[in-house]
This record gives C-alpha cells, sequence and structure tokens, in this order.
C-alpha cells in the first residue's frame, strides 16, 4: 500500500545532508558599463551590497522544492510553505539585527504571485508588509543570459523603489533565485533609498552552481 512521505521529513534530511537550505551569497562586482541608468560600477559600495540570504530549497527536489513548482504553476504558494520558511527564518537562520519589515520581488507576467506569498509571511512573522518595489519595464529571464555583462545589463532601469521606505533592516522575498543578481539589484536601490541592511530569501534555487 502506497504512503504518503512528509515534505518536512524530507527536507530535514536533505537539509542534513546540504542539498537543501543554502546561503546566497552577495553579489559585490558588477560587470564594468552594465548599469548606465543605475550607476553602479565596479565594487557595489558595503552599504548598498546585500547580507547574505537564505534559500529554502533546490528546484523540484523531494521536499519543499517540490511543492514550490507546483505552487508556481497554480500561481499561489501554499501556507505550508509560509511556515517552512518562517521556521528557516526563526529557528535556523535568524538574522541580526532581525528585519523589521518584509517586501517582495515584483513581476509584470504573475504580478500577484511573490506579493501574495511575501505578505503571508510577513504576518506570519509578525512584521509589515510594504510595497516597495515596482518593476516598470520587461526584460528577459536571467536564467537566459550567457554572463555576468549579460546579467547586469539585462536589470539595467528595470525596477524602482518607493519613497518614504522604513529605515530599518528588510527581509526581501523572492520565488527562485538563480545566479542572484535580481536580489543584488533590488537590495542596492533599497539601500540607495535609505533603507537598512536587505536580506534576500527564495522559496527555491534553479541554479546549476549550487
Amino acid at each position: 500500500m502506497p504512503t504518503q512521505v512528509d515534505p518536512q521529513l524530507i527536507h530535514q534530511a536533505a537539509t542534513y545532508q546540504r542539498h537543501a537550505e543554502m546561503a546566497i551569497k552577495p553579489r559585490k562586482q558588477v560587470a564594468a558599463n552594465a548599469f548606465q541608468q543605475y550607476g553602479f560600477r565596479g565594487n557595489l559600495p558595503s552599504g548598498l551590497q546585500a547580507q547574505e540570504g537564505r534559500v529554502l530549497s533546490r528546484w523540484n527536489d523531494g521536499g519543499w522544492g517540490r511543492l514550490v513548482k507546483q505552487g508556481k504553476h497554480q500561481g499561489r504558494f501554499g501556507d505550508d510553505l509560509v511556515e517552512a520558511m518562517a521556521e528557516m527564518i526563526e529557528q535556523r537562520w535568524q538574522p541580526q539585527p532581525r528585519p523589521g519589515w518584509v517586501c517582495a520581488v515584483p513581476s509584470l507576467n504573475h504580478p500577484h504571485l511573490v506579493p501574495d506569498f511575501a505578505q503571508r509571511l510577513a504576518n506570519r512573522l509578525g512584521l509589515p508588509y510594504v510595497d516597495a518595489v515596482r518593476k516598470i519595464r520587461h526584460n528577459e529571464p536571467q536564467k537566459g543570459q550567457q554572463n555576468r555583462f549579460h546579467q547586469c545589463r539585462n536589470l539595467d532601469g528595470v525596477f524602482e523603489v518607493a519613497n518614504g521606505l522604513p529605515r530599518e533592516p528588510v527581509l526581501l522575498v523572492d520565488d527562485i533565485v538563480d545566479s542572484g543578481w535580481t536580489l543584488t539589484v533590488i537590495a542596492a536601490l533599497l539601500q540607495r533609498a535609505g533603507t537598512g541592511p536587505v536580506y534576500p530569501t527564495a522559496l527555491a534555487s534553479s541554479s546549476v552552481n549550487d
């Protein structure tokens, strides 16, 4: 008789083997002449760099990654993923200083997917959610960009941030992380607008370099 395996148990086993939760390493050096609109050059100043972040799973792994894939295709991530992300943040990651608010990476193709998840995560963490970032033009998928220059150029002028944002540390939420440049650019824009340190987090990694 077939039995259904608890994804939490699969995730715990994968985490123990270092195949699930992973650090999102901050990108520091941008490609030369790639950011003509944003003006980023060379090494990002420390005050614009993202903090080390965390990703919950690998895309389509046997634990949470499979549920991330299902949620992506269905257009909504389940509450079990909210709880899993909150548990990772509160019990194992514990970023310091603690984030004071939450915002999301926006998308024009799926405008509600990540903000909906980020708002529910914020509620679970007892933090305010702020609609801080807008995507103002389409760009190509980052996964298809061949090198660092094209990954950076593909993001130049794509996002803008609101005025009057909280000056506290912020949790920046995305669904899928690959190269990490989207999170890097938004973290720099947020901090240039006056926020505190930015902690990037994502539900799954699709990178082949993990």
